[in-house]
């Protein structure tokens, strides 16, 4: 059975002049959940939520101010999604205001009634929601938008299921809330067939950063910058962070890894960030906008920055492992620092390891070489993608859906995500907060990452895996055995952008 979240318009009319709530509550499985007016509950303490309010400083979208278009707008979402995003109840958490009022406001502005209809989607589930999106666009095409974990949405951009934004007048894409590194690098052959952004609350999440103990920090490098000192005078590199860490190493009583302490953790998944950081994406943009394999990734540079994070992880001072148990040796205070998503500064997604509960400092992953022009921030895999059903009969309605809720979450759900959540509650100084802003200002897009089931996760894994194994200097090899194959894929992909 089908799960739905339904916003009624004309319930949601009254909320915004009456006492009441709408209650929404996400929940798994497969239970049919539609909302229903409430009697008013205690009012959201001060302490709890922190109202935004709309300044000049956000740049107006170019929608009209009111329509009317009276239709049911439906989302085909992924319920396994880690941070909310989708719909909540106004329970008085900054966020979840946020994401409520807003949409209240869209359902309003626009005279739509939005239907959340959501199925497990993640890593080990998306294919079969990428199946159930197929087979309801090959029958009665109720699903409008699709919004799902960001390697599914992209599968169905190669099946020919998705409309490209580009071709409406109502899609903005100069716009703030769309990132620029997303339309540069994901726009192929004029074609942009899918989107995330400031619509995407997850984006902000799942941005890849190094954090680090502060007063661990001190106890070993009094009087030493700081990374952020660092990172502030471009010179936050891989040399700087591996020679700080990798020699610091004090073993556990018991003679357990577990219970030793280290220079630094780090969660074997976002080793990816370390190409990114290094300004290398697998694949890149050709003249006439295509895409091939990207000449920085099959170069004796990327070679040797794998084989420098390689070597590094082979040093006493590094832990490297799964999330759980990196994250339990961050928040234990066994290492300095650590290298992971920036939710953990929040405490989700690792309840039963804790939560940072000491003075963190956060900075980008740092550059391979002082003299990149910029850093580059990875993105971890479960954030949100979105795109229009092609199919739909009303497309147009759902891009501009798009558009107003892209628009409406950059002026009050990023700023709860962000300014009020991450750089205020989660960071303890304004040289932090302005570390917050170079991560969400140099997120990157990699085609390869995006695309990477269609490869075989060839060209989002192979840096990682080289890192990982014996023979860290053995980058290149790889590649060459893999290339034939990579090239063969983009044939298949490329078909999709010039149908």
């Amino acid at each position: 059975m089908k799960k739905h979240i339904r916003l009624l318009t004309a319930i949601l009319a009254l909320v915004m002049i009456l006492p009441s709530i709408v209650s929404c509550a996400e929940t798994k499985g497969t239970d049919v959940v539609t909302t229903a007016p409430e009697a008013a509950t205690e009012a959201p303490s001060a302490e709890t939520t922190v109202v935004i309010e709309e300044t000049t400083q956000y740049e107006p979208d170019d929608l009209e101010e009111k329509y009317n278009f009276d239709e049911v707008v439906t989302f085909f979402i992924w319920s396994d999604h880690r941070m909310k995003e989708f719909f909540s109840e106004d329970g008085g958490n900054t966020i979840d205001h946020a994401i409520y009022n807003r949409n209240i406001k869209v359902s309003e502005r626009l005279g739509i009634t939005i239907d959340f209809v959501q199925e497990k989607g993640s890593l080990d589930f998306y294919k079969e929601w990428n199946k159930k999106a197929e087979n309801d666009w090959n029958s009665d095409n109720a699903y409008d938008i699709y919004s799902g974990y960001s390697r599914a949405v992209p599968l169905l951009a190669i099946n020919g299921m998705t409309a490209n934004l580009l071709d409406y007048d109502t899609f903005s894409v100069e716009k703030p809330w769309w990132p620029e590194a997303l339309t540069t690098e994901c726009t192929i052959k004029d074609k942009l067939l899918f989107c995330t952004g400031d619509i995407a609350t997850s984006l902000l999440w799942f941005m890849d950063a190094v954090l680090y103990n502060k007063e661990l920090y001190n106890a070993y490098y009094n009087g030493q910058q700081t990374p952020m000192d660092m990172v502030d005078a471009n010179e936050w590199t891989f040399e700087k962070l591996f020679n700080l860490t990798k020699e610091i190493y004090t073993p556990a009583a018991d003679g357990s890894a577990e219970n030793a302490s280290y220079g630094i953790s780090v969660y074997e998944t976002d080793i990816d960030a370390f190409q990114t950081a290094a300004g290398i994406t697998s694949l890149e943009k050709t003249e006439d906008g295509g895409l091939r394999i990207s000449e920085k990734w099959d170069s004796q540079r990327c070679a040797d920055a794998c084989e420098m994070v390689g070597n590094f992880l082979l040093s006493q001072g590094v832990y490297h492992g799964d999330d759980k148990e990196t994250r339990r040796i961050f928040f234990n205070e066994q290492s300095i620092f650590h290298v992971d998503r920036v939710l953990i500064m929040a405490g989700q997604d690792n309840a039963d390891t804790g939560k940072v509960e000491f003075a963190c400092g956060i900075v980008p992953v740092p550059k391979f070489e002082a003299t990149q022009e910029d850093y580059q921030t990875n993105l971890g895999n479960s954030f949100s993608i979105y795109a229009v059903n092609n199919n739909s009969k009303l497309a147009d309605i759902a891009v501009t859906t798009l558009e107003a809720m892209g628009s409406e979450n950059y002026r009050s759900v990023t700023p709860a995500v962000f300014e009020v959540t991450m750089k205020q509650r989660y960071a303890d100084d304004a040289q932090s907060s302005r570390m917050y802003d170079i991560l969400r200002g140099t997120v990157s897009f990699d085609m390869g990452r995006l695309f990477s089931a269609h490869f075989s996760n060839y060209t989002s894994k192979s840096f990682r895996v080289t890192t990982l194994s014996t023979n860290p200097s053995g980058f290149l090899t790889l590649v060459e055995a893999r290339s034939k194959g990579i090239k063969k894929s983009l044939e298949t992909l490329m078909k999709a952008f010039e149908d």
